[in-house]
């Protein structure tokens, strides 16, 4: 139990408050500069600069101890367990574990959908949710893939949402535990918990936990592969996180903006 709730921690994106499975499929990233190679249609938004942008880090000393301690956790700690998870769980059960979650977390693709002014992508992820909800057994199954209108989620967070609104993204900042982000990602995580629905079920406080620990176990190998993408062969793999994710961030933005 333990391990599992460390794990939950470990994973709450420490390669990268990337925030979703869409995003992580898509995110992969050079090796000495991080500059991101594919974000499916994403590509143009890079190529527009924003890999020569400056990152402000001013508090650099103290994101490189808290890179440094969240690297020390994956090695030890998410490592192991997901080593374990995979090799006692078949994939098509991992499989249904994570669409059943993406599909909880509805609320929040939705309602930033609608923040963003994304009607059509709002209504997609409704008919989306109401299809896997039911013919998918709870959403287990994503039955509504099979629809060519609705074959993929309408990624969205409340941190994209603060961009598209005009707010800043301030110094990068590299939370313990978290991993990487900035003031405005920051305040953009505690909105997007806020519309999780697992945020509202306290009762008791143990079953949350170990619901939260299987998402974040669950998750543990794309995460993981993502992380490994990005580090194994930079020189800093500090930068190399910090220059992915800001630049990766700046991109979606971006994209939404237009």
């Amino acid at each position: 139990m333990r391990s599992g709730i460390l794990a939950l921690l470990v994973i709450c994106l420490l390669a990268g408050g990337c925030a979703s499975r869409q995003d992580k499929d898509a995110l992969a990233t050079s090796r000495e500069q991080a500059t991101i190679q594919a974000l499916d249609d994403d590509d143009r938004y890079l190529e527009e600069g924003f890999e020569t942008q400056v990152i402000p880090d001013p508090i650099e000393n103290w994101n490189r101890t808290m890179f440094a301690l969240n690297n020390g956790l994956v090695t030890m700690v998410a490592k192991p367990v997901n080593a374990v998870y995979t090799h006692v769980v078949p994939g098509q059960f991992r499989e249904g574990i994570g669409n059943f979650f993406t599909n909880l977390l509805f609320p929040v693709r939705f309602i930033n959908n609608l923040l963003q002014g994304k009607g059509q992508a709002a209504g997609k992820e409704f008919s989306r949710f109401i299809i896997n909800t039911s013919a998918g057994i709870g959403g287990f199954f994503d039955v509504a893939a099979t629809h060519p209108d609705l074959q993929d989620h309408v990624d969205a967070d409340f941190g994209q949402t603060l961009g598209v609104w005009g707010v800043g993204e301030g110094f990068y900042l590299y939370w313990p535990i978290f991993g990487p982000s900035n003031p405005r990602d920051t305040v953009g995580r505690v909105g997007d918990w806020l519309m999780d629905p697992l945020t509202y079920y306290v009762r008791p406080w143990r079953v949350t936990l170990s619901i939260q620990a299987l998402r974040a176990v669950n998750d543990l190998d794309s995460t993981l592969d993502l992380y490994d993408d990005i580090t194994k062969s930079a020189i800093d793999p500090y930068t190399a996180i910090r220059d992915g994710y800001t630049q990766y961030r700046r991109a979606k933005i971006a994209k939404l903006g237009e």
